[in-house]
C-alpha cells in the first residue's frame, strides 16, 4: 500500500483476506464473530503513516477511533517544561482515540506519532455507533482495553518504553559493509536477548512481515547501505533509536541525513558511532572538526575502536538498558576511598560504562573514563595529592588563598590535552555557576579545565571563567550528581553512587576561639581549632546537603564508607582511605548478598533500591 494512501473498504473485494484474519486477534474485536469483522471493514478507512509522521487530528481524524494494524504509534504529552514526552506505545493490535470518540472532543493534548511505518484503520464516530448497535460486544471490549491500559500506566510510573528497533546508517561512503550491527547483535545474544540484523535484502518485504519479524525479537538492527538510499530512509523510519556511523579520522558531511518531520520527537536526536582504525585511545585529531557540528545534531556519541570488543559490549549494554553508571562524590582526602570502592567493584565483575562526579570524585571518575587500571589510578592520585600538595602556592587572598597554578599544572600533567568528548567512556562532571546560581555540566572541552572548575573551592582556589561566568566547586550545589546522570542516561541501566561525605565532625573545643587574637591562636598552634582552609572546604559542601539527600533516592545502589578518623584535608591518610573504601564495599557486597556481577547482565528490578553500606 502506498504511504498516505487511504480508501473506504465498502465492498468485500476491496480488502485482502489476510487483513480480516489479522483483525481476529485484536482485543477490540475479541469474540465478536466474522460478521462484525466484515461490518467493521465496511465502515473503515485503511491507510499508511510513514515512520516519523504525525497523525493529524483534524477533519475526519478529529474524533475517530484508530486501530493499529502494523507498526507502532507513540503517544506524546507535554511535560512540566512544555516539552513533548512519550508516555505510551500503541503497537499492532492496539487502539487509540477512544476518549475523543466518546467525548467528540476536537482538541487533543496528546500527539500520535508513527514510530515506524504504520498501517491504521480509521473508524468514524458514526461508523462506530453503527458497529456497536449491531455488535454491543465491541463496546465492552473497548472499555476493558481502556481499563487495562489505565491500570498499567498507574503501576508503571509513566516511564517511557524501551527502544526495540535501531537504525545503524552510514554518514560516509564505504561503511556499508562495516559489521558493527552484527557485532552488537552477537553481544546482545550473549546477554540472552533475541537480536537480529536486517539489511537491504529485506527492502521488498511488506509492513506485516516487518511487524512479525520485530515481534519475534527483542532487538532488531536495521542496517543502512548508502547514506541517501531508499533502504536507508526506510531504516530511519523503522527505528526507535538512530545511530549514525562515521569514521573518526574523516570529516563528517556538512549536512547529516535528513530525518522525517517528527522523527526527532519519536526517537530523540541521533547518536554518533565513531569508528577508530586501531585499538588505542578514543582521541582523534579530526574529532574537534566532528564536534564543531555536534550541538543540536547528536544526542551523544560512542567510540568503537578496531579490535576492542569492550567498546561493542558497552554499547550493547546501553542498548539493552543494562549499562552501569557510577557517580563519585566530592570529599577532599576522603575521596581517596573511591579508589578502594572501584577496586572492590572491579573484582566483583562490575563494568563501568559511564562515569561522573564532583570535585575529587570527578578527578577519579576521569581516570576511569581514561581506562586507567587501579594501580595506575592509585599511583597518579598519590603523586598528585600526597607527594605534591597542589594547594600550597599561597598568595595574597584577593580571590583565593592559593594561586591555583599548582593545581592547574597538576591536572594538566596527568590529563594532558584530552577533551571530554574524546574519552573512551562517557564522562561528565559538575561545577557551580556563581553567575547564574545554577549547576554547570561539563560534557565537552578540555578535561583538565573542567576538573579545575569542579575542584575550585570558593575562597581557596580562584574560580574558573567560562564565557564570562564564574565556575566554582560543584559541591557547593550538587556534591553527588546522581540526578544529572539519571537525566542523561535515558534508562541506560543501574546507577551506583559512592558517597564519601559522611557525617563530618567539624568542631571547636574552645567556645571562644573565634574571639581570640591571632597571636593567641598561633601560640596554641590552632589546637582543636578548625583552620580557615578547613572551614572553607566544609562550607563548599554543606550547602548541598539537602540536594544530596534528594539525589540519593535516585541511585539504585549506594556505597558510603563512614571513615570517622579521616578528614577533608588528611592527605597523608591516603592508603587508609583506600583500604576503608575497599573493606566497606567488599563487606557490603557479601552482607547484602547482591550479586553485582549480574548488574551488567540482568539490570535492576523495576523501582528497586538497595543501599550497599555498612551501618
Amino acid at each position: 500500500m502506498t504511504f498516505l494512501s487511504s480508501f473506504r473498504i465498502g465492498q468485500q473485494a476491496l480488502y485482502p483476506e489476510e487483513l480480516r484474519e489479522r483483525l481476529e486477534g485484536f482485543a477490540l474485536l475479541e469474540n465478536v464473530g466474522d460478521a462484525a469483522l466484515r461490518n467493521l471493514l465496511g465502515e473503515a478507512n485503511w491507510f499508511c503513516l510513514p515512520g516519523g509522521t504525525l497523525l493529524e487530528r483534524d477533519g475526519e481524524n478529529a474524533a475517530a477511533l484508530f486501530l493499529v494494524v502494523t507498526g507502532c504509534l507513540g503517544i506524546f504529552v507535554p511535560d512540566a517544561r512544555g516539552q513533548r514526552r512519550m508516555v505510551a506505545l500503541a503497537p499492532a493490535g492496539e487502539t487509540v482515540g477512544e476518549m475523543s470518540l466518546i467525548s467528540r472532543a476536537r482538541e487533543h493534548s496528546a500527539q500520535l506519532v508513527a514510530l515506524r511505518d504504520t498501517e491504521l484503520l480509521r473508524i468514524s464516530p458514526e461508523g462506530f455507533e453503527q458497529l456497536v448497535a449491531r455488535h454491543p460486544r465491541v463496546m465492552m471490549n473497548m472499555m476493558q482495553q481502556m481499563s487495562k491500559r489505565l491500570r498499567n500506566m498507574t503501576r508503571g510510573g509513566g516511564d517511557s518504553p524501551r527502544p526495540k528497533t535501531f537504525a545503524i546508517v552510514p554518514l560516509q561512503p564505504g561503511l556499508e559493509n562495516t559489521p558493527v550491527a552484527h557485532r552488537l547483535a552477537a553481544a546482545l545474544s550473549e546477554m540472552g536477548s533475541r537480536a537480529a540484523v536486517l539489511d537491504v535484502g529485506a527492502s521488498d518485504q511488506s509492513a506485516e512481515w516487518f511487524n512479525t519479524f520485530e515481534a519475534a525479537h527483542d532487538v532488531v538492527f536495521y542496517r543502512g547501505d548508502l547514506p541517501d538510499s531508499s533502504w536507508t530512509h526506510q531504516c530511519l523510519r523503522q527505528a526507535d533509536r538512530i545511530y549514525l556511523l562515521a569514521r573518526a579520522d574523516q570529516p563528517l558531511p556538512q549536512s547529516p541525513l535528513g530525518l522525517p518531520a517528527f522523527k526527532e520527537r519519536a526517537s530523540g536526536l541521533p547518536e554518533l558511532l565513531l569508528l577508530h582504525p586501531n585499538e588505542g585511545g578514543g582521541a582523534s585529531q579530526s574529532l574537534p572538526e566532528h564536534f564543531s557540528m555536534r550541538s543540536g545534531l547528536f544526542e551523544s556519541h560512542h567510540h568503537i575502536r578496531g579490535g576492542n570488543g569492550d567498546d561493542v559490549k558497552r554499547l550493547a549494554r546501553f542498548i539493552a538498558g543494562r549499562a552501569v553508571g557510577i557517580v563519585l562524590a566530592g570529599g577532599g582526602a576522603r575521596g581517596f576511598a573511591h579508589i578502594g570502592i572501584i577496586k572492590a567493584l572491579k573484582e566483583a565483575g562490575v563494568p563501568f560504562d559511564h562515569v561522573g562526579g564532583t570535585s575529587m570524585g570527578a578527578i577519579i571518575a576521569a581516570g576511569l573514563a581514561l581506562e586507567w587500571d587501579v594501580p595506575e589510578l592509585t599511583e597518579r592520585m598519590r603523586q598528585a595529592f600526597v607527594a605534591n600538595n597542589p594547594l600550597s602556592d599561597f598568595t595574597l587572598p584577593l580571590i583565593g588563598l592559593v594561586r591555583g597554578k599548582k593545581a592547574s599544572k597538576m591536572l594538566e600533567r596527568h590529563f594532558g590535552n584530552v577533551r571530554i568528548e574524546e574519552l573512551a567512556k562517557p564522562f561528565f562532571c559538575v561545577s557551580s555557576d556563581l553567575t547564574t546560581g545554577r549547576i554547570h555540566e561539563h560534557r565537552a572541552g578540555l578535561l583538565w579545565r573542567a576538573l579545575r572548575a569542579t575542584v575550585a573551592l570558593p575562597g581557596i582556589l580562584p574560580p574558573v571563567t567560562h564565557h564570562g561566568h564564574l565556575l566554582v566547586d560543584g559541591g557547593v550545589m550538587n556534591n553527588l550528581p546522581v540526578d544529572v546522570m539519571r537525566e542523561h542516561a535515558m534508562g541506560a541501566g543501574p546507577i551506583i553512587a559512592c558517597d564519601v561525605t559522611g557525617e563530618l565532625d567539624l568542631q571547636a573545643r574552645d567556645d571562644r576561639y573565634g574571639e581570640r587574637p591571632w597571636w593567641w591562636l598561633v601560640g596554641q598552634r590552632m589546637r582543636g581549632t578548625p583552620s580557615i582552609i578547613s572551614i572553607l572546604m566544609r562550607s563548599g559542601t554543606v550547602g548541598s546537603e539537602a540536594q544530596r539527600r534528594i539525589v540519593r533516592e535516585q541511585a539504585d545502589y549506594i556505597i558510603e564508607p563512614p571513615m570517622p578518623e579521616i578528614g577533608l584535608r588528611d592527605w597523608k591518610k591516603f592508603d587508609q582511605a583506600i583500604q576503608e573504601g575497599y573493606d566497606v564495599a567488599r563487606a557490603s557486597i557479601e552482607k547484602n548478598g547482591v550479586p553485582l556481577t549480574t548488574i551488567g547482565a540482568e539490570g535492576p528490578a523495576t523501582g528497586l533500591k538497595r543501599a550497599i553500606a555498612i551501618p
